[in-house]
């Protein structure tokens, strides 16, 4: 268990380096393509590194910085809400499940997915920008603001939906899910290789961790009472400690 010193200084080191990854996201050259950003990454390692709540403060401080003190464009809280709750997520998903690494982040991705990405994200972008039905002066003018701004006028005019929502909607779904796949592979490398790290320093609880047999540890485990483990199994040779018999 980290002590609370160690914990606030972990959360200054992740907030920091969201910063930097928040500034280093830059327009790909195909417009519909958006940005290229490592956001996804970086929710998706607080959450599982620092857990769900520290995760949420991080992310949301981390966009919060950039939004108000580095701005490439419209801002919208709603957006630092948006990665504070995937990170959330990720959090939940990481400290509360006992899956495999990868089916915690393929859980991560679907369900931020629908609620971060398709939902505040979506709320936030449309307030920030206040997109109108505009025609391709003004959406040009609109890309110059905000990148992601004219790929969404142009799917929402091409496919005839005319309300700023759903054409932020559309886009986000036809835009993300590259990113959201290309994040969660990176994710999955780096989160795997930390593992022994993170369980010397702290970062994962014992009873998360898997023994060699795969089993996930428990406190009753090597513990046998009276002839019977305290899990209620047959005692076998692996049970290293014995009360009563």
């Amino acid at each position: 268990m980290r002590s609370r010193t160690q914990k606030i200084a972990d959360m200054a080191i992740f907030i920091a380096l969201g910063v930097v990854l928040n500034l280093c996201s830059f327009q790909s050259f195909g417009t519909y393509l958006g940005r290229i950003s490592l956001v996804y990454l970086f929710c998706y390692l607080s959450g599982f590194i620092l857990g769900p709540w520290q995760g949420f403060v991080v992310a949301f401080v981390a966009d919060l910085i950039p939004g108000i003190f580095f701005p490439t464009g419209p801002y919208s809280i709603m957006i630092s809400v948006s990665n504070a709750t995937m990170a959330l997520i990720a959090g939940c998903f990481g400290r509360y499940t006992h899956w495999k690494v990868v089916w915690k982040l393929i859980a991560t991705a679907l369900t931020s997915f629908a609620v971060c990405t398709l939902t505040l994200t979506v709320i936030g972008e449309v307030n920030s920008v206040l997109i109108i039905p505009v025609g391709e002066y003004e959406a040009a003018s609109l890309y110059s603001m905000y990148p992601y701004t004219l790929a969404k006028v142009i799917i929402g005019k091409g496919w005839g939906v005319s309300e700023p929502y759903f054409q932020m909607l559309l886009a986000k779904a036809i835009q993300q899910p590259l990113w959201i796949v290309l994040n969660s592979l990176v994710t999955y490398v780096i989160y795997s290789r930390l593992q022994p790290l993170l369980r010397r320093g702290g970062y994962i609880a014992k009873d998360e961790q898997k023994n060699m047999y795969g089993n996930y540890r428990s406190r009753y485990d090597g513990v046998v009472i009276a002839g019977m483990p305290a899990d209620g199994n047959a005692p076998s040779k692996y049970d290293g400690v014995v009360l009563g018999k």
